[in-house]
């Protein structure tokens, strides 16, 4: 009986023997750790600085709701909790199957004698399949990483571009207010004059609608206001109906900075977007799948041992080592084998196809751009100039006594309409700016006021 418990114990320890080197590998786990852990090198790098935030009491500025957006966006969260996923998907590819023991009791019919069977039995992992199955998992944690960093990169241009609509929101809106207290005061004056015969009903009735106008821009600003703040809260993760202090400048110059080519910039995108990467790593996870298929096509082999001893002389004690191999005769997996290999080739065509959207994306952006900033520089080389003239005329005419005050407030407004116009034109280019560094997939160089 001695002799076959021994035999049994034995067999378990060459088991956890086979299996201890690959278990030893568990550590490797952390190899696929290039983009991030629960975190990308997005946020890695501005962890420091995040402890500011919750620090600052009068507003924040552009970058400090970019690290809150990282580092408590909700949506942003959730996705990093994908990572979690993942890495449990590797410590499982890594794991060994169980041996299986049984125990059994044996009665000798031919007397009172009774006896005990002990069997074990072990599937061994077939070692393509298990290499395979490893770096599948593995190619799939990278894809996750990248995935995360894309996420964290369209979010900080999003939070960039709301920031920037407040911003110049704020300075239209001042703008309005100016144009409303101008035209308020025609009103009046209109009023006066129809008092003294010096005006009729239509003028005053036009000069009432004209009011009604304005204040209808300035209630959409408003409305565009609520929208755009609701859009940063839910950014930064700010669960609060107050609307967020900010305390920063507009971007100016961005104009006259210089850019690489369209072409240029493309080539930086294929390099740079973790959405291509994440494509890529996606075709390594269905080849792997694949070989997997494929080598499971081939027969494998399960090793069992068993010992029996009964108190029976008339049954001596047995020792049996088998053997089991499955015979792929009617089923050589060619179903999985197809269709691993129609993955295969859907991750490339999606990664062609994402290839060529995202190199599309970076030529549109550039184009858009450049119309952005032809118009943005014929407001500052030629409007601005004609609307300081023109105020300066309007102030000469004035004390000349060639204007009335009507006339002037009327010129006024047309400069405060054409500032409104000149802020409408930095704030598309800035959009354009952020689009075309969102779709290049790394920072383009500014400057601010």
């Amino acid at each position: 009986m001695w002799r076959g418990v021994v035999f049994v114990s034995v067999l378990i320890c060459c088991a956890q023997v086979f299996a201890a080197p690959k278990a030893a590998k568990k550590p490797a786990m952390a190899e696929p750790q290039t983009q991030s852990d629960a975190q990308s090198p997005l946020t890695k790098s501005q962890e420091v600085q995040s402890a500011k935030v919750e620090a600052e009491a009068d507003g924040l500025t552009e970058d400090e709701a970019v690290l809150r957006a990282l580092r408590i966006n909700p949506n942003l969260r959730a996705f990093r909790r994908q990572r979690g996923v993942a890495e449990g998907q590797v410590v499982t590819a890594s794991m060994i199957t169980n041996p299986a023991f049984q125990l059994q009791l044996v009665h000798v019919q031919t007397g009172e004698d009774m006896g005990a069977a002990a069997t074990l039995k072990w599937a061994p992992p077939q070692p393509i399949v298990y290499a395979a199955n490893r770096s599948l998992a593995r190619a799939h944690l990278e894809q996750v990483d990248h995935e995360i960093a894309e996420q964290e990169w369209l979010i900080q241009n999003q939070v960039r571009s709301t920031y920037s609509l407040l911003l110049m929101l704020k300075k239209q809106l001042a703008v309005c207010e100016q144009m409303i207290g101008l035209r308020k005061r025609v009103l009046e004056l209109y009023k006066t004059r129809l008092s003294h015969g010096g005006a009729t009903r239509i003028e005053l009735n036009q000069v009432q609608l004209s009011l009604l106008a304005i204040e209808r821009d300035r209630d959409a600003l408003l409305l565009r206001q609520v929208d755009a703040q609701s859009d940063l809260r839910t950014q930064i993760g700010e669960v609060t109906a107050s609307p967020v202090k900010l305390r920063g400048a507009f971007p100016v110059d961005l104009e006259h900075a210089s850019l690489p080519s369209a072409d240029a910039l493309a080539e930086q995108a294929l390099a740079a977007r973790p959405a291509l990467k994440a494509a890529h790593a996606k075709i390594i996870q269905r080849q792997h799948a694949l070989r997997a298929e494929r080598a499971k096509a081939w027969p494998w082999f399960e090793i069992s041992a068993r010992y029996r001893h009964t108190t029976s002389t008339n049954y001596p004690d047995e020792v049996l080592l088998g053997i089991e191999i499955p015979l792929p005769v009617l089923n050589q997996n060619q179903g999985p084998i197809q269709e691993a290999a129609a993955q295969v080739d859907l991750a490339l065509g999606l990664a062609e196809a994402q290839f060529l959207i995202l190199k599309q994306s970076v030529f549109n952006a550039y184009a858009a751009l450049q119309v952005r900033r032809s118009v943005l520089l014929r407001y500052e080389r030629e409007v601005l100039p004609i609307l300081a003239e023109h105020e300066q005329l309007l102030e000469l005419s004035l004390r000349g006594g060639q204007i009335d005050l009507v006339t002037l407030l009327a010129g006024e407004e047309t400069a405060l309409r054409a500032q409104r116009d000149y802020f409408d034109a930095r704030l598309a280019f800035r959009i354009a700016w952020l689009a075309l560094q969102a779709a290049v997939g790394q920072p383009l160089e500014e400057s601010r006021s």
